[in-house]
């Protein structure tokens, strides 16, 4: 079975994300913290991200990643105001991130979850 990390700083958006993946089959588990889920993605076969986090960004999580090799398939999933430019700036700055708005994230998540796991 296909394991999901979630790095996500609100725990009711994680519990929701958590339930709408482990819907499509996967095994799922969150962190609130993203230092630590800098430390566990390398045991995941997909990270689920946030952007937007107090403690540490979503992009310096993807710095770190970058930094150490990780190659974990990486899905950025934020309510960032301007989906497309952010999308845009991701794609160019970490190649092969995709990013799904918050507000697609019951329609879109789970194509590009599949997408991205079976490749």
């Amino acid at each position: 079975m296909k394991r999901v990390l979630i790095i996500e700083d609100e725990p009711d958006v994680a519990e929701t994300m958590k339930m709408l993946v482990e819907r499509e089959g996967y095994k799922v588990d969150y962190t609130l913290d993203p230092r630590k889920g800098v430390k566990m993605v390398k045991d995941y076969d997909l990270l689920l991200l946030d952007i937007i986090m107090p403690v540490m960004s979503g992009r310096e999580v993807l710095d770190e990643l970058k930094k150490k090799k990780v190659k974990t398939p990486v899905i950025v999933v934020s309510a960032i105001g301007l989906p497309m430019e952010v999308s845009e700036e991701i794609s160019r700055k970490y190649p092969g991130v995709a990013f799904v708005p918050k507000t697609e994230m019951h329609t879109s998540l789970p194509n590009t979850i599949k997408k991205l796991l079976s490749k």
